[in-house]
């Protein structure tokens, strides 16, 4: 007698067989797939905390077109839950038509703890505003936390 079929044992082991592959391919995948998107909310999770935990209130600008020497006094508060650290502090004044007039730095002394408001006076030079001009102000902390705000040149 001459079989050429395979016997049911031999078919149920390896449908056994494929199956248990399968399983094992589909977890392996779903895994992989997991932990990636775990890692990216993970990053995005860790971008977002830091981003409230540091915040600036600009509580008042003023702009000073003085003919001895341009100065902005800014006002402003650390609103995020984490301290703003001391060092060096970017200005830019932009004027209406979105130009930009001026990039200059500035000392932060100190730090600037959670809630904590202080006041910088910065001289930014002769002619850079005219009066009754208005200007973008952008202030830019140790740690890159910004502050925008408008002023109109006095």
């Amino acid at each position: 007698m001459n079989r050429k079929a395979i016997t049911p044992v031999i078919a149920t082991v390896l449908l056994l067989m494929m199956t248990v592959a399968a399983a094992g391919a589909a977890f392996f995948w779903m895994t992989t797939i997991q932990s990636r998107i775990q890692g990216q909310i993970g990053t995005q999770v860790s971008t977002t905390t830091t981003q409230t935990g540091t915040s600036l209130n600009m509580v008042s600008l003023i702009c000073d077109a003085d003919v001895t020497g341009d100065k902005i006094n800014i006002t402003m508060q650390n609103t995020g839950t984490s301290t703003i650290e001391s060092g060096t502090a970017a200005l830019t004044i932009i004027d209406e038509q979105d130009r930009v007039k001026k990039v200059t730095t500035t000392n932060l002394a100190g730090n600037l703890g959670q809630n904590q408001i202080i006041t910088l006076e910065v001289s930014i030079g002769s002619s850079v505003m005219s009066q009754n001009d208005t200007y973008g102000i952008k202030i830019t902390l140790p740690g890159g936390i910004e502050g925008t705000s408008d002023c109109k040149a006095q």
